[in-house]
């Protein structure tokens, strides 16, 4: 194991359940604000835990709420896209502006091309580049 990383058990208060008689094992990871290092804890339940109800719960929660975000983002992503576009269209812009305002159009054209990922450092840098290149005495990657 690293020296970056820790593994932490815990006994559920509730249940009192442990890894010889456990019906389940929550796993989670975080970061300890003291010391900066990573974790994960692990606590086992039996499956007539409260403490593991209330948990599965939360989870299943949350995973609707992802859903419901990820499917709003996607039926409005165009809309915002195509209010972004129009409101460029009827700006009147000074000179300096251009720049700028091409590179967000195009960053969020990027982002807008495949919703379900991320655009990534190389892509921003590729547009941002285009728009604003480096100086000839400017070190570049």
């Amino acid at each position: 194991m690293s020296d970056d990383y820790d593994r932490r058990e815990e006994i559920c208060p509730d249940c009192q359940a442990t890894e010889g008689d456990r019906d389940a094992r929550i796993m989670t990871a975080g970061k300890d604000p003291e010391t900066g290092r990573m974790f994960t804890s692990v606590t086992y339940h039996h499956d007539t835990c409260t403490a593991y109800t209330v948990d599965q719960i939360l989870m299943e929660d949350g995973v609707r709420r992802a859903k419901e975000q990820t499917e709003w983002g996607q039926k409005e992503f165009p809309l915002a896209y195509e209010r972004l576009i129009a409101a460029v269209a009827g700006a009147k812009l000074d000179q300096a502006a251009f720049p700028f305002v091409e590179a967000l159009v195009e960053l969020v054209e990027a982002q807008g091309k495949d919703l379900g990922r991320v655009v990534l450092p190389e892509q921003w840098a590729e547009i941002l580049n285009k728009h604003f290149p480096p100086a000839a005495n400017e070190p570049t990657a």
